[in-house]
């Protein structure tokens, strides 16, 4: 029997992005192949995973002190 999955190819130029997508796949099973750089994951993830790759950065800025937006003041 032949089973057919969509999938959605990314490519991952940063290391620390690949391994947390790597860390994410061990609970949430998003991997169909791996090669080096590049991945392919089930289609109908990727919103949940772009969810919880922000979700992790934004835990991880906060934990680091590191802001995104920058005020000035005159």
């Amino acid at each position: 029997m032949v089973r057919v999955v969509q999938g959605t190819h990314i490519k991952c130029s940063d290391d620390t992005i690949r391994q947390l997508l790597l860390f994410l796949n061990e609970k949430m099973n998003f991997i169909i192949e791996e090669d080096g750089l590049d991945l392919i994951v089930k289609s109908d993830q990727v919103e949940e995973i772009k969810i919880e790759l922000e979700r992790i950065l934004e835990e991880n800025r906060h934990a680091t002190g590191v802001t995104s937006k920058t005020t000035s003041k005159d």
